[in-house]
C-alpha cells in the first residue's frame, strides 16, 4: 500500500473473485497505511462495466505471480493504457517491450516503477499507438488457428 501513500490522488479498483481471500490481507494493510478509503472492491464484472473500467482508469497495475495468459493486459493495452506488470510469468511476453514491469516487490521498486513509468507515457504521444498495435496481435482467430496448427503437428509426429 505504499504506492497509494505516495500516489494521493489514485484509487484503486480491484476486480474479481475473491477466491484466494486476499481482500482481507489487502484491506488490512490499506487499514495500516491509511488508504482504505481509496481502495473499491468491485467483484466479478460483465463487459460493459469492464469497459467502463479500462476507458476511464489511469493505468492497469496486474504484479500477477501465477497468470496463465494475461487477458487484463491485452485489454487494457487495447485501450491505450499503461501496464504495470509483474515481470514474472507469461505476463512479459504478453506486455512486451510497450509495457512496465515491476522487478521485485519491494515498496520502493512498486512506487518507482510506476512513477518512471507514468511520466514516460505521459511524455511519449505515441506510446498509446503503439500499445494498440501491440495487443492488436492477440485475437482469438488467430490463438485458435495457432492451437488447431499445434494439435496438427502433435499429430503428425505420433503417426
Amino acid at each position: 500500500m505504499p504506492i497509494l501513500k505516495e500516489f494521493t490522488e489514485y484509487k484503486w479498483i480491484i476486480a474479481g473473485p475473491d477466491s484466494r481471500g486476499y481482500r482481507a490481507k489487502i484491506e488490512q494493510e490499506a487499514a495500516k497505511f491509511g488508504v482504505a478509503d481509496r481502495i473499491e472492491f468491485c467483484g466479478p464484472v460483465g463487459d460493459e462495466t469492464k469497459l467502463g473500467y479500462y476507458q476511464n482508469c489511469t493505468a492497469l497495475l496486474f504484479p500477477s505471480l501465477s497468470e496463465g495468459f494475461g487477458l487484463p493486459v491485452v485489454e487494457a493495452m487495447s485501450l491505450g493504457k499503461p501496464v504495470f506488470l509483474s515481470d514474472r510469468t507469461s505476463l512479459p511476453e504478453i506486455g512486451g517491450s510497450e509495457a512496465y514491469y515491476f522487478k521485485d516487490f519491494e515498496p520502493q521498486t512498486l512506487t518507482k516503477t510506476f512513477a518512471t513509468g507514468l511520466k514516460d507515457f505521459e511524455n511519449d504521444p505515441e506510446k498509446p499507438t503503439r500499445m494498440k498495435d501491440w495487443a492488436s496481435q492477440f485475437t482469438w482467430g488467430k490463438a485458435a488457428t495457432q492451437y488447431l496448427e499445434f494439435y496438427q503437428e502433435l499429430l503428425t509426429i505420433n503417426h
